[in-house]
């Protein structure tokens, strides 16, 4: 089964909304998983999970565009989370939540902005795993940003738990993809739904 049809089938099976008009953008991380569709063993501080835009084309489902990307904080704000209670690992799920917008100060640029709540595990212990982890669900800034070119066994402080696209450029072709979206075009303030999932659930035999 190609990847397409595979994550078309996990979403339909957890219920998730899927946009299936034509030029509809969805948004999937896929945690532990290369853009080529290959699982890797989703090493701690590592650009090691997928950004992906998946399409209909005629009813048929599409990978349009793969990244390099994190769903999850590096070991510097694990180790210095600016919260309290520990570095955000986002929920594993999905959520309508994200707009076109600017991130960040000392380098902003275009980025999806999280306005509506979402579900992370605060990683009170720091062992960079979600389980036991307190649920926690806010807005949290949980943005959809570039990683600086960071290298891909370091992520460094490019991400405190928002999704993050390691190259730059990259992310620019995927915020000309987002914005392509005629729902965007109806509607500059369009929120965008994205999907988060896990990548050994995703290939685990059903």
């Amino acid at each position: 089964m190609k990847l397409a049809e595979k994550l078309v089938k996990y979403m339909e099976a957890k219920n998730y909304h899927l946009a299936r008009k034509p030029g509809e953008k969805n948004i999937i991380y896929v945690e532990g998983m290369n853009p080529d569709g290959t699982l890797n063993a989703d090493t701690p501080n590592h650009f090691n999970d997928a950004r992906l835009l998946l399409g209909f084309h005629k009813g048929i489902p599409t990978i349009e565009a793969a990244w390099e990307a994190t769903t999850e904080p590096g070991y510097y704000y694990t180790d210095n989370p600016m919260n309290p209670n520990g570095a955000a690992r986002i929920a594993f799920g999905q959520y309508r939540a994200w707009q076109v917008g600017i991130h960040g100060y000392s380098n902003p640029h275009e980025a999806l902005i999280q306005v509506g709540l979402v579900k992370v595990h605060r990683d009170w212990n720091r062992d960079m795993m979600r389980t036991g982890d307190a649920i926690d669900e806010g807005y949290f800034g949980i943005n959809q940003h570039h990683g600086w070119d960071h290298p891909v066994d370091d992520i460094h402080t490019a991400g405190a738990g928002c999704f993050v696209g390691r190259d730059s450029t990259e992310h620019f072709d995927f915020m000309d993809r987002v914005m392509s979206d005629p729902r965007y075009r109806h509607d500059p303030e369009f929120i965008y739904p994205t999907t988060i999932i896990p990548g050994d659930k995703l290939f685990a035999p059903r």
